[in-house]
């Protein structure tokens, strides 16, 4: 796992979504990533402490094996356990988490039962004497994939493309509402602003969240091919809504009570600001990846520097693509984007 690797074989996953992810970068209040992140302040700030205080049980004296200590137990329930069911806790199973994950080859199927007490794994297809019993570990890309178990798909997958922070639109977002001036910057006017600013990102954010429009872990996806998520067209829009457009929003969709139409309409006017915030947030995090040295020709290629170039070459690619989508739809195509998000509501 990477959270193993030296700081030369992480270099060419500096500023992928994996390298920020587990250093927790781009965390957003009530936004949760899963396991491992954080991985040096949790060991500083969670599990050295509890160390020091619990000498007692026996934990390594020499402070490079306690670290060592962490780094394994961290993979080992990363990459073994699981959530029993719909259940908020995980589990480590004996031989269930012996099994194996392939994109679009899982043959069976976890049934927990709280009530019986009893965990299954039902076939859901027909399985051979000697063929592998194949678990889903749920529709990652490689890059989740290598950060959280270690390994990438030895076939095409269909999950593969490239994440966009919410922090990172949230900040972008700012710059355009309010670009605060050189000479102004030290202003108790321009502090007065900046302060009101935020507090107006912060009640979107919750609003935000109320409405399921922000993924659980703060990542927006976009697909290999560049397709985003309409909730973030739909974000984003929101984010650049002034103050007393975004409070007109809110009382708009308390009373609505049918799929959107008329009021998203106004998404026309700011069309250009949506496609243009996206753009500079997916072209910044392109560049950051574009500094990066390809692996030369020729070189020995182990599993670590070829599983770390192929995550790098598919966010790329994921990252070009968004960008040629947002140069090829319309402001229409963006209305119609942001309606999928509100169908929900009746």
């Amino acid at each position: 796992m990477p959270i193993y690797w030296t700081s030369q074989e992480l270099q060419p996953l500096r500023h992928t979504a994996l390298a920020e992810k587990l250093v927790g970068k781009w965390e957003v209040l009530g936004c949760h990533v899963e396991a491992p992140t954080q991985v040096e302040e949790q060991y500083k700030t969670v599990v050295l402490p509890f160390m020091e205080n619990h000498n007692g049980v026996g934990f390594p004296s020499d402070s490079r094996e306690r670290y060592q200590l962490y780094l394994w137990a961290t993979a080992i329930v990363c990459s073994y356990s699981f959530s029993l069911g719909e259940d908020s806790f995980q589990a480590m199973v004996p031989v269930w988490d012996m099994l194996n994950h392939v994109t679009g080859k899982c043959n069976v199927r976890l049934h927990h039962s709280a009530k019986r007490g009893t965990l299954q794994m039902i076939a859901t297809k027909s399985i051979k004497l000697g063929q592998e019993i194949i678990n889903n570990y749920g529709p990652l890309s490689d890059s989740e994939l290598l950060r959280r178990f270690g390994f990438v798909e030895s076939e095409p997958n269909p999950n593969n493309g490239c994440e966009i922070p919410y922090a990172m639109l949230v900040a972008k977002c700012q710059e355009h509402l309010q670009p605060v001036q050189p000479q102004q910057s030290n202003s108790g006017a321009a502090q007065a602003i900046v302060n009101a600013n935020k507090d107006l990102m912060h009640r979107k954010t919750n609003f935000m969240q109320e409405h399921d429009l922000i993924p659980s872990d703060g990542w927006f996806k976009a697909d290999i091919l560049g397709q985003p998520q309409c909730e973030m067209i739909e974000v984003v829009r929101i984010l650049l809504l002034l103050d007393s457009e975004f409070e007109a929003f809110k009382k708009q969709v308390d009373r609505w009570r049918c799929p959107l139409t008329r009021p998203l309409t106004q998404l026309a006017s700011i069309s250009h600001q949506v496609s243009h915030a996206i753009h500079q947030v997916a072209s910044e995090r392109l560049a950051g990846l574009s500094e990066l040295s390809p692996v030369r020709d020729g070189a020995p290629h182990g599993f670590r520097q070829t599983a770390a170039q192929s995550v790098l070459k598919t966010e790329r690619h994921a990252l070009l693509g968004l960008l040629l989508w947002l140069d090829k739809h319309d402001s229409t195509s963006l209305i119609n984007c942001s309606k999928k998000v509100w169908v929900h509501i009746r």
